[in-house]
């Protein structure tokens, strides 16, 4: 019965739920006592159900809460990003007259050798 929806481990829950009070009333009717009710292997099976379906409700809420936290954070970045591209870039008109400086220069050096 696995299942990766947290709404499907909810009602798998109450079907166990469900089981064991049925379980435990048909045994309280023969007049069983609660001690042996608690030591019967189908009332341990289906606690043990219970509580693995519990974890498995936790699990996928974990799951749930990453994927949340991860999808903001996908956002913030996004926006990062947006705003970075909104800003003015430097111009490269600066950076020419420096080439033409450098060209100046090796032609000196080669003059003076």
């Amino acid at each position: 019965m696995g299942s990766k929806q947290k709404q499907t481990r909810q009602l798998q829950k109450e079907r166990f739920e469900q089981l064991l009070a049925k379980r435990t009333a048909l045994l309280l009717e023969k007049g069983i006592e609660m001690q042996k009710i608690a030591k019967d292997k189908v009332i341990k099976h289906l606690q043990a159900e219970i509580n693995r379906t519990v974890k498995a409700i936790d699990s996928i809420g974990a799951r749930e809460k990453l994927i949340e936290k991860a999808k903001i954070q996908k956002q913030k970045n996004a926006e990062k990003v947006k705003a970075d591209k909104s800003k003015p870039k430097k111009k490269k008109a600066e950076s020419a007259p420096e080439g033409k400086d450098k060209k100046e220069k090796k032609k000196k050096k080669t003059g003076k050798q």
